[in-house]
């Protein structure tokens, strides 16, 4: 009887990393929003729950959001919030990271 283990299996379809895609959401660096005045952190995301690669402003809280373009689209953020990255459970702003050592 012929064992279908044996049998070569069919690559999966490889799908390319987008040019966009930042290094830093490989190394481990999440894009995020933070409101200074609660403390609160949310991590970039894609509208369908998906970790973004770069910043996103569409999914951020609606309370967060300062003006909206001519499509609805969030076009500005409200003072209290800062852009910077995730690492573990820590936010870093863009300011900590110009400081923060690399992995070896």
């Amino acid at each position: 009887m012929l064992s279908l283990d044996l049998m070569p299996a069919p690559e999966p379809a490889r799908t390319e990393n987008p040019a966009w895609l930042d290094a830093g959401f490989t190394a481990g660096w999440l894009p995020a929003f933070r409101n200074r005045r609660t403390g609160e952190v949310r991590a970039s995301h894609l509208e369908d729950g998906r970790l973004a690669c770069t910043h996103i402003l569409d999914t951020v809280p609606t309370a967060w959001v300062a003006e909206l373009d001519d499509q609805g689209r969030p076009g500005a953020l409200i003072a209290e919030i800062q852009a910077g990255y995730l690492r573990g459970d820590r936010f870093f702003t863009l300011a900590e990271l110009l400081r923060y050592p690399s992995d070896a």
